[in-house]
């Protein structure tokens, strides 16, 4: 493959980096959840004075939940996309380093690929 030069140990120092952010917005997404969920608790009813009976929530909350349930597949997504990017890089510089351009190729062009649905369910590539 001509026109790689990349200088690995950069590429390790991006890398890193970009782990530590990726694993800061995992901590994000998970007090997202508990503070979407908190909203709906908080949100009450459409009953003057009354706090909400049997799990009974009113139209703000419901509207939460529903804005949630249709966003955790996006996030999911988004989190799964950049483990594996930044996986794939990592792999691809070590195969450029141990001189297999073709395989650093080939890994790259799998990391820049959508996650499969086995990916987002968390079951690893056997």
């Amino acid at each position: 493959m001509p026109g790689w030069d990349i200088k690995p140990d950069a590429v390790r120092v991006v890398l890193g980096t970009t782990r530590d952010k990726a694993e800061k917005l995992g901590e994000e997404l998970q007090a997202y959840a508990t503070t979407m969920e908190s909203a709906a608790k908080s949100a009450g009813t459409m009953i003057q004075g009354e706090a909400p009976k049997d799990g009974a929530f009113g139209p703000v909350a419901g509207a939460l939940g529903e804005f949630g349930k249709n966003t955790q597949d996006d996030l999911k997504f988004l989190m799964v996309r950049s483990a594996k990017s930044i996986r794939g890089a990592a792999e691809a510089t070590q195969c450029y380093e141990a001189g297999d351009l073709k395989m650093a190729q080939d890994t790259q062009n799998a990391a820049a690929q959508a996650p499969t649905p086995k990916e987002l369910k968390g079951e690893a590539k056997k």
